[in-house]
């Protein structure tokens, strides 16, 4: 995924949340079937709670990555993008730090032409893309993980009956 294929960008994302929906909703309906009749409310209760906690954990996590990864990659890029625009070498750092902290400022930097206005942020949308990539990098093994404790459930055909425990 780039700046350069949104399309693709949001068909991959599609795809992606199909295969996250087919992970968090079988297990809640799992915890629901197996569940003792007194105990359907608690076990939804304890359901909805291990996945908001897990969510909150997940997003502190993917959050630091992102933000650890940005921070090195955005000054990079952005100086890099500048430079092939034209922007001096010795320039590149005071123009970084003008634009990423007071963009009104970058007026003061000497050389500094439209190119080189038009070309830095095309870098720091490669660089929320590069860190973008790492936040995918962590989840993996997540996933795995998931996988593979999926492959412990076992049969739920005894609880499949049409009994109602809890009539709505």
């Amino acid at each position: 995924m780039t700046p350069d294929n949104p399309k693709q960008t949001v068909a991959l994302a599609t795809l992606a949340s199909f295969g996250l929906g087919g992970i968090i909703t079988p297990t809640a309906s799992i915890a629901l079937l197996v569940a003792p009749d007194a105990l359907v409310t608690t076990a939804t209760a304890l359901s909805l709670s291990v996945r908001f906690v897990g969510g909150a954990i997940g997003y502190s996590i993917y959050y630091n990555v992102f933000v650890r990864k940005l921070t090195a990659f955005l000054p990079a890029y952005t100086a890099t993008y500048a430079i092939n625009a034209g922007l001096a070498p010795g320039a590149a750092e005071t123009f970084v730090d003008a634009l990423l902290t007071a963009p009104a400022q970058t007026a003061t930097v000497p050389g500094l032409t439209p190119q080189i206005l038009a070309a830095a942020p095309i870098g720091g949308r490669w660089a929320y893309a590069e860190a973008l990539h790492f936040v995918w990098y962590t989840s993996i093994p997540f996933g795995v993980v998931a996988c593979i404790c999926r492959c412990f459930f076992t049969s739920t055909a005894k609880y499949q009956t049409n009994r109602v425990a809890v009539a709505l």
